[in-house]
C-alpha cells in the first residue's frame, strides 16, 4: 500500500516575490527550489499561487512550467488588493482540507503573520502544516506554529547574489531608499582655509585662567 504523502501547495505569490526581489539584490523567485524540497517529503497534488497576475506578468510562463494554478486576484477600487488574496487562499485551503480527506500535508508559502489562524485551523485538522517563506520579510510568529518551516534563502538551488555581485551586469531598478544611499558624485566641495586666531598668546593664558576661577555647579 503506498503511504507516500499527499501534499497541497499554495503560494501567496505578492508576498513570495517581493520578499525575493526586496532582499535578494533583486533576484527574481524560482519555484524550483521549494518544488525539489517538497519532492523529498511526497507528492505535490495540488498547486496554486494567488496575485494579481497583471502586476507580475513575467513570473506566469514559470510557474505555468511547474504546472501551478494561477488563481486571478483583480485590484478593484475601494479594495484592499493583497487582503483579498489572502482571504481566497485561506478559504481555499480550508475547503480542501475538508473535501480532500487524502491530502496529509499542506504547504502555506508566505512570510506574511496573517496566516497564522489558517496554520492552527489546518492542524487542528489533523494537517501536517509546511511554512515556507523569505527570511527577512517573515513574520517572527508564522514558523513557530507550522510542524515545520524552510526558509526560502536556505533551500539548495537558491541563488543568492553576493553584495559585491549586485551592481555587476545591466544596471537594476532600485528603490528610493536604495537610490538616497548611493547618490551620484557632484563636484568637489571646496575647503575653506583654516581659521586663524588674532588673539595673542598672553589673553588666551587669562581665559584659561579665568575659566578654571569659576566654581562648577551641581
Amino acid at each position: 500500500m503506498d503511504h507516500e504523502d499527499r501534499i497541497a501547495l499554495f503560494l501567496d505569490y505578492e508576498n513570495l516575490a517581493l520578499g525575493a526581489r526586496d532582499h535578494h539584490g533583486g533576484a527574481a523567485f524560482d519555484l524550483r527550489p521549494i518544488a525539489d524540497a517538497l519532492a523529498e517529503r511526497g507528492r505535490v497534488v495540488v498547486r496554486r499561487a494567488y496575485a494579481d497576475w497583471s502586476y507580475f506578468d513575467s513570473d506566469r510562463r514559470m510557474l505555468t512550467r511547474n504546472h501551478v494554478e494561477l488563481i486571478e486576484i483583480p485590484q478593484r477600487m475601494g479594495a484592499s488588493r493583497k487582503n483579498a488574496a489572502d482571504i481566497k487562499m485561506a478559504v481555499d485551503a480550508v475547503e480542501l482540507a475538508f473535501e480532500r480527506d487524502y491530502i496529509s500535508t499542506f504547504v502555506i508559502c508566505t512570510g506574511d503573520s496573517d496566516f497564522t489562524p489558517l496554520v492552527h485551523k489546518l492542524r487542528e485538522l489533523n494537517k501536517r502544516v509546511i511554512g515556507v517563506g523569505v527570511e527577512k520579510s517573515t513574520s517572527a510568529l508564522l514558523p513557530p506554529a507550522c510542524d515545520e518551516f524552510l526558509y526560502y534563502d536556505r533551500l539548495e538551488g537558491v541563488e543568492i547574489p553576493a553584495p559585491g555581485n549586485v551592481g555587476a551586469g545591466p544596471p537594476a531598478r532600485r528603490s528610493p531608499r536604495r537610490w538616497s544611499r548611493s547618490r551620484r558624485p557632484g563636484p568637489p566641495r571646496r575647503r575653506n582655509p583654516p581659521a586663524t586666531s588674532t588673539a595673542s598668546p598672553s589673553s588666551s593664558r587669562r581665559r584659561w585662567r579665568d575659566y578654571r576661577a569659576v566654581p562648577a555647579t551641581r
